[in-house]
């Protein structure tokens, strides 16, 4: 893994974008191994579509899943590059906070995490070892209604330089979208090349829409018109429409910014029309809240498993949950259907510390 510096911006995204202006120079780090594979899964077929896979768990030997597209354009350019702690939040199982530790690692960089603690399956114990493991600096919150009050307090008790730059959740900045505009763009070049067929409509996991608006976006420039189907890890109030009308504008205003020419005219909602790109959002495999496992989703974790795929109960296995609940019930002309695995399923127990635990600020259960 290349990890010193950030080289200028490459790749199919790059080349459509204006990478060095007068006031600075866009760049990204070479982390993720593109493309990833499409693979037929017929046994998630309905009676009325047939399903593909695109394995994101496989984008990094080091950490898989969606965050590396991510954290390859955000930790490489301002305010996240440089030598400062990064702050940032989420869940004692977060795949985010596990994924920038990883890659803040090799940076000689240190992670700062506010963590709420989210029922502790043995996926979320898993992660949260590593975290420690790796010597993140934790600082519990009981619940995620009060992060905002420990991110205050936090930069209240740590004045600068010791205060990290603060990071939103998932790293879903306009800059962490453009790795899913990249990725859509993969896509098409996989299509093009008769890896699988045009897809009818996308799943994808939906949490802090970053992802969602990147591949949006992605579409439209890829001039894919699909069905975007989000499905929701998070109640109403944490992901619904009106949040990802803001992120797609903020991505692309960006895109402007960056002199994408079809970004030049209109705003992202008009764009995504033009292109046919629609967008759902599917809240009904919530269940009791984030994190807590639901019987749908525990079912197709085990479904996956047969199948050699590993998933988790927090965002993936919900997903796959509502393409197969959607699916069968589908009664419309014959479509394809591509399920988006946006899952880090690495191997990681080589990062574990023995004394993980006594290390750790939170008590877990065993």
């Amino acid at each position: 893994m290349t990890a010193a510096h950030a080289g200028p911006a490459h790749g199919a995204l790059a080349e459509r974008l204006v990478t060095t202006r007068d006031d600075a120079v866009l760049r990204r780090f070479d982390w993720v191994d593109a493309p990833t594979p499409i693979e037929r899964a017929a046994w998630l077929d309905g009676d009325r579509s047939q399903v593909w896979i695109k394995r994101d768990d496989r984008t990094s030997t080091r950490y898989g899943g969606g965050k590396v597209r991510k954290l390859q354009w955000v930790l490489a350019n301002a305010p996240f590059d440089g030598d400062a702690p990064v702050l940032s939040v989420g869940g004692t199982g977060s795949h985010h906070l596990l994924a920038l530790a990883l890659f803040l690692q090799p940076l000689g960089r240190e992670l700062h995490a506010l963590v709420f603690e989210q029922p502790w399956t043995e996926h979320v114990r898993r992660n949260y070892a590593v975290l420690v493991s790796l010597g993140t600096r934790l600082w519990p919150v009981r619940t995620r209604a009060a992060l905002p009050w420990a991110w205050l307090r936090y930069h209240l008790l740590r004045p600068p330089p010791r205060t990290g730059v603060s990071m939103p959740a998932g790293a879903s900045t306009d800059l962490g979208c453009f790795g899913f505009v990249e990725a859509a763009l993969e896509l098409r070049a996989q299509i093009d090349a008769g890896v699988m067929p045009r897809p009818d409509v996308v799943y994808v996991t939906a949490g802090s829409a970053g992802t969602c608006a990147g591949l949006a976006l992605g579409f439209a420039l890829a001039q894919l018109p699909v069905q975007l189907q989000m499905v929701s890890s998070v109640e109403r109030w944490a992901f619904n429409r009106p949040l990802l009308h803001r992120k797609l504008a903020q991505a692309h205003t960006a895109l402007r910014r960056w002199g994408l020419p079809q970004a030049q005219h209109g705003d992202a909602r008009q764009w995504l029309a033009e292109a046919g790109v629609g967008l759902s959002i599917d809240h009904d495999e919530v269940g009791g809240g984030y994190g807590v496992p639901t019987e749908a989703a525990s079912a197709a974790l085990s479904l996956a498993r047969e199948h050699g795929l590993s998933l988790e109960t927090t965002y993936t296995a919900k997903c796959m949950a509502s393409l197969r609940r959607r699916e069968h019930a589908w009664q419309g002309a014959p479509r394809t259907v591509l399920w988006w695995n946006t899952h880090g399923a690495n191997d990681l127990s080589s990062w574990l510390a023995p004394d993980w635990r006594s290390r750790s600020p939170i008590d877990v259960p065993p």
